[in-house]
């Protein structure tokens, strides 16, 4: 099961210029997170880490390009029937 929560200040996943107001998608059965994370002067990029491996989800950030990080990972979310557990 998925769920989408918030990252607490202070995680890894938490970053104080998010975009996507630090949600971070949670799987309680294949340790995966997926997140945005920052991608240098360029802006946000949605990310998957598992254990100490990182995967890419979308196109890379073009510098001057204002992309919908926060849509592209609510879009994630429900395509894997996340569950809500905090309101967002």
């Amino acid at each position: 099961m998925w769920m989408l929560m918030e990252a607490p200040k202070g995680s890894a996943f938490y970053e104080s210029q998010s975009a996507t107001g630090n949600k971070t998608l949670i799987s309680d059965s294949c340790e995966t997170v997926i997140y945005a994370r920052m991608q240098g002067m360029e802006g946000q990029r949605i990310v998957a880490t598992r254990g100490r491996e990182t995967f890419l989800i979308g196109a890379a950030p073009v510098r001057g390009v204002e992309n919908d990080i926060n849509r592209q990972l609510l879009d994630i979310a429900k395509q894997l029937n996340a569950v809500i557990l905090t309101p967002i």
